[in-house]
């Protein structure tokens, strides 16, 4: 009797631990994302003018790798692509083919681009960003014919920016979007935008590795890979403001943790 109490109170003790300790994991190292709180009555200048924000922020994470006037780090000039999208795809209207290239970004590839848009934007933004996000896209020399009804906006969540399905770190590397910029051999991902992560765990120690998701700015690799003027491939610098700061606030406790495990024991 008195070793199962021993035994009990030990696991009570190691429980309550665990438990201390992810309660005091740094999730909001980043802010929270703004919610757009988007009704029926907005009008497409106003509903453009939100997708635009979305297209900005951390969240959206667009502009790390388009951007609107000049050519992008890892995307295609935008400028022109409200009026551009209609004509690409015989038949498919200029919002159906912004919608698609959101939702299923490899379903349309640019000539000379690489497929690296994460597919998750749904989930991650919702329908009222995304559609804001459409709106933005077609108010780029084009027309607004977008819609977002009162039923629509008042059906989405309070905030559906946040949080990452899936338990594995396989399953988060690919619904957070890491799979989409870094390459990670034992998980096949396969990212053309952020350093190598394969071995990782070699030269960073865990608590660096939780910094570089929490503030992925604060140290930054010396090689990523790029094109020269040429279009080739090669290694060059690696950017700031490249990579999400939010994953703070995406990532639960246990996802942080088991993420930092796993890239930690990549040797």
């Amino acid at each position: 009797m008195a070793t199962i109490i021993k035994v009990s109170l030990f696991t009570l003790v190691i429980v309550v631990l665990i438990a201390g300790f992810a309660s005091v994991i740094p999730q909001l190292e980043s802010p929270a994302p703004e919610v757009l709180n988007i009704s029926g009555s907005v009008s497409g200048p106003e509903l453009a003018a939100l997708g635009e924000t979305v297209f900005e922020s951390p969240e959206g994470g667009c502009t790390a790798c388009h951007a609107v006037g000049r050519e992008g780090l890892r995307g295609p000039d935008l400028a022109g692509i409200g009026a551009q999208a209609g004509t690409i795809v015989p038949g498919k209207s200029a919002e159906d083919y912004i919608r698609e290239s959101i939702v299923d970004p490899c379903a349309h590839i640019t000539e000379g681009y690489d497929c690296l848009m994460p597919q998750t934007l749904l989930q991650t933004l919702g329908t009222a960003k995304v559609t804001a996000l459409i709106a933005y896209m077609q108010s780029l020399g084009g027309e607004i014919t977008v819609e977002l009804t009162g039923e629509e906006a008042a059906a989405e969540p309070d905030n559906p920016g946040v949080g990452v399905k899936g338990t594995t770190a396989e399953e988060v590397l690919v619904n957070a979007g890491c799979a989409a910029c870094h390459t990670v051999e034992a998980s096949g991902a396969a990212g053309l935008i952020g350093p190598d992560l394969s071995t990782i765990g070699a030269v960073m120690p865990p608590d660096e590795i939780r910094q570089s998701i929490l503030d992925p700015d604060a140290v930054l690799a010396e090689e990523c890979p790029a094109k020269d003027e040429n279009g080739n491939p090669v290694s060059g610098p690696c950017q700031a403001g490249v990579m999400p700061k939010d994953y703070g606030q995406k990532l639960s406790a246990g996802q942080l943790e088991t993420l930092v495990l796993y890239l930690s024991e990549l040797k």
